[in-house]
């Protein structure tokens, strides 16, 4: 993960969520990497959790907006 967590897309972040679960469940790793991991950890469920929430905000703009009209079938007024 050489990009800075804030420029992830949800699917990059959550892969890095991902690798940091696995590498903390191995047990492979010493005390001070496994805080670092977990530090790293929380900052990537923050961009995950900030991505999930945008995209259900524009859903609910959509939702409310209804959906495009074609201008050749709009009734006059």
């Amino acid at each position: 993960m050489s990009e800075p967590a804030d420029q992830m897309s949800f699917e990059e972040a959550l892969a890095g969520l991902d690798e940091i679960v696995a590498r903390l469940e191995g047990g492979e790793v010493g005390l001070e990497e496994a805080v670092r991991l977990f530090e790293q950890g929380q900052r990537l469920l923050a961009v995950c959790r900030e991505r999930l929430a945008r995209a259900q905000r524009r859903i609910e703009e959509l939702t409310v907006q209804g959906p495009p009209r074609d201008p050749d079938t709009q009734a006059p007024f």
